[in-house]
């Protein structure tokens, strides 16, 4: 249940999610009342909100983020030529502040 919630939406489902609210804010705006300019001003923010949003997701499509990995993995094998065994080392550093 929880899982939709917290995962990563990907561009395409924001873009999507985003498209699909504004249409119904469009709706809603126009079934109210035209002198109504607090309801209109309320519905026209968060429509400009959904749009800004669509072109991140737009420009995440055509050119994806690129995460940075400030951790450092490092893995040694050692395997002597006479022995059968193959010893493996790794260490994994977070590089966390101090």
């Amino acid at each position: 249940m929880f899982e939709n919630l917290f995962r990563k939406k990907s561009p395409q489902d924001r873009y999507r999610k985003a498209d699909a609210s504004n249409q119904r804010l469009r709706d809603k705006r126009e079934k109210l009342d035209p002198f109504d300019e607090k309801g209109r001003m309320k519905i026209n923010k968060k429509i400009h909100k959904n749009n800004v949003e669509i072109d991140i997701a737009k420009r995440e499509l055509r050119q994806p983020r690129v995460e940075i990995d400030n951790s450092t993995k490092n893995i040694n094998f050692n395997k002597n030529d006479n022995s059968k065994q193959l010893h493996l080392h790794g260490h994994y550093h977070n590089h966390k502040k101090k």
